[in-house]
């Protein structure tokens, strides 16, 4: 009888582990998965934002999301462009020089994802007109998006800072 419960006991044992090994396994592949599919969501964020293209047929291959390559494009020189002459005139908002010469396209990204409040409030700032005038929050990141200047006091402001803008005013 008590070799009985021996083999009964290292039965329940064995299947106790076997269930947690699969729960463990099963949580840690889950915190894999999320991790990849947040990196390809970032690849997916940088490249839009920053106008590139996405050559994902090596990714294609290896499933590895770091195999997917971010191109620059015209518009995306455009847009570094407009970029490091806007933080050469506003000391608060940051130009990643270092990740753009070493083609670091996710912390170029992310620079610029830091960088919204900020450029936010500043342009709330360039753009403050008379009392009974709205402000436009997003001069700055429109004109380092796509050259956009919407506002007279924003175009003034890149004018006095020798800084070249686009007329590209919403219709009234």
């Amino acid at each position: 009888m008590n070799r009985k419960w021996v083999i009964v006991i290292a039965s329940v044992i064995a299947i106790i582990l076997c269930i947690a090994f699969y729960f463990l396994h099963k949580e840690q592949r889950q915190k894999e998965l999320e991790e990849k599919y947040a990196l390809i969501e970032e690849y997916n964020y940088a490249g839009g934002a920053l106008h590139m293209e996405a050559e994902t047929s090596k990714y294609d291959e290896t499933g590895d999301p770091h195999d997917i390559e971010l191109t620059p494009t015209d518009l995306t020189y455009e847009l570094l462009q407009r970029w490091e002459a806007i933080a050469e005139v506003i000391p608060t908002i940051d130009y990643p020089e270092e990740a753009v010469e070493k083609e670091d396209w996710l912390e170029v990204f992310s620079t610029l994802a830091n960088n919204r409040f900020e450029a936010m409030d500043v342009s709330k700032e360039i753009t403050k007109g008379e009392e009974d005038e709205a402000t436009d929050s997003m001069a700055i990141l429109d004109y380092i998006d796509v050259g956009a200047v919407h506002n007279d006091y924003f175009r003034e402001f890149l004018e006095e800072n020798g800084i070249e803008g686009s007329d590209r005013r919403r219709l009234e």
